[in-house]
C-alpha cells in the first residue's frame, strides 16, 4: 500500500470513525461538517479520491460517499493500539467480583464465565481457549467407567486438570499399574512433548502389531489432540450478521461446529508479540468469515501465555471501545489465574 500524507491519514481516520458510528457511506460535505475541518468539502473530496486510488477507501455506489476498505480499516485499528496500556480498574474489579460471585475455580469454568461476561458486556460473541501445550504433566490416572471406557485424568502444572473419556478395554487390575507407568514416563514433560512421543510409539507399535497398546496410545493421543477446546458464547449474534446470505450462513455454522480453523487462528496470534490484536475475517482467507473481525487478548499463568480471550463481531464494530475491554479482561484473567 502507498504511504499516507498527514492530511490523508487524518481524513481516513475520521471517515472510518464516522462510518463505524453511522454505518453509512461518508460524503465529503458530511465529514467536513461533523469534524469542522479547516478546509473545504472540495478539498476533502479530492483527498478521499486519492485515498480511493491508493486502496484505502471505496465507493459502493457512484452517487454515494465512501467507506473504508479492509486496508483502510487496519490503519484505523492500528491507530488505536497507541492508546493501549491503561488499566480500567472498574472493569477489572467488576470482572473479579463477578467471578467470585459465581464461585468457580476450575480454569475451564473460569474461561467460560469470562467469555459469557465479554458477550454480555460487548454484545458480541465471546471467544477463547485455554491452550495447554506448554503446561507440564504432574500425574496421569486411568479410571474405569464402563466395560469399554476409561476416564483419563491428567494433572498439569501450573494448576490445571484435564478430564477425557477414552475408549479402551483393560482389566481393572491393570489400571493402577498403567497409571503409574504413564505418570513415570511423562511427568515433567509438556503436552506437546507427550503427543510427539505418543506418535513415535504408535508408529513403532504399528510395526510390532501390538494391538492393545496401539489402540490405547491412539485413544490417548486423540483425547490430547482435543484438549484445546475452543469456546464460543453468543453464536446467535454471529448468525445474525450473515442471516441474508444462506450459503455463507451454512459455511459459518459448519465452522462453528468444527472449530479447528478457529483454533488455528488463535495459535497464529499466540506466536505474535502483541498482547492484543485485531484480525479481520478477510485476513483468515476463509470466505465465510469475511464479514467478521476478531479482537483477541492473551492471558498468562506464570511467565507463559496460557490462552486467549476475545470477541468475534461484525467488521463494523466499535473498536475504540472493544479493544480496551478485551485488553483489560485478559489482564484481569491473568490476575485471577495467578492467585
Amino acid at each position: 500500500m502507498e504511504r499516507l500524507t498527514e492530511r490523508e491519514r487524518d481524513i481516513l481516520l475520521k471517515l472510518t470513525e464516522l462510518y463505524i458510528k453511522e454505518g453509512e457511506p461518508v460524503g465529503s460535505r458530511t465529514l467536513q461538517k461533523v469534524y469542522s475541518l479547516p478546509f473545504s468539502p472540495a478539498t476533502v473530496r479530492n483527498v478521499m479520491a486519492d485515498l480511493e486510488d491508493k486502496g484505502y477507501l471505496y465507493q459502493p455506489h457512484t452517487s454515494a460517499g465512501r467507506i473504508p476498505t479492509d486496508e483502510g480499516l487496519k490503519v484505523y485499528i492500528n491507530s488505536l493500539f497507541f492508546k493501549l496500556g491503561t488499566t480500567d480498574e472498574t472493569l477489572v474489579s467488576r470482572l473479579i467480583d463477578y467471578l467470585k460471585s459465581t464461585n468457580v475455580s476450575d480454569r475451564d469454568e473460569v474461561l467460560a464465565k469470562v467469555l459469557d461476561f465479554l458477550r454480555s458486556f460487548t454484545g458480541y460473541a465471546g471467544f477463547g481457549v485455554n491452550l495447554v501445550e506448554s503446561l507440564t504433566v504432574e500425574s496421569i490416572s486411568l479410571i474405569k467407567v464402563s466395560s469399554e471406557k476409561l476416564l483419563m485424568v491428567i494433572n498439569f502444572k501450573p494448576d490445571y486438570i484435564l478430564h477425557k473419556v477414552i475408549r479402551a478395554k483393560l482389566p481393572e487390575g491393570e489400571l493402577q499399574k498403567l497409571s503409574k507407568t504413564l505418570t513415570y514416563k511423562f511427568r515433567g514433560k509438556t503436552l506437546s512433548e507427550v503427543k510427539r512421543e505418543l506418535i513415535e510409539e504408535i508408529d513403532s507399535l504399528r510395526r510390532e502389531i501390538n494391538a492393545i497398546s496401539f489402540k490405547l496410545n491412539s485413544q490417548i493421543l486423540k483425547a490430547l489432540n482435543e484438549a484445546n477446546q475452543v469456546e464460543i458464547y453468543g453464536v446467535s449474534s454471529l448468525v445474525d450478521v450473515v442471516s441474508g446470505d444462506l450459503k455463507r450462513m451454512r459455511e459459518l455454522l459448519n465452522l462453528l461446529e468444527e472449530k479447528s480453523l478457529f483454533l488455528k487462528i488463535l495459535k497464529e496470534f499466540l506466536g505474535k508479540k502483541r498482547k492484543v490484536e485485531v484480525i479481520l475475517g478477510s485476513e483468515t482467507e476463509i470466505d465465510s468469515l469475511a464479514p467478521f473481525s476478531f479482537v483477541l487478548g492473551k492471558y498468562s499463568v506464570g511467565f507463559k501465555s496460557s490462552g486467549i480471550v476475545g470477541v468475534i463481531g461484525p467488521k463494523r464494530m466499535d473498536y475504540s471501545q472493544v479493544i480496551p475491554i478485551v485488553e483489560n479482561v485478559a489482564k484481569a484473567l491473568s490476575v485471577i489465574l495467578n492467585k
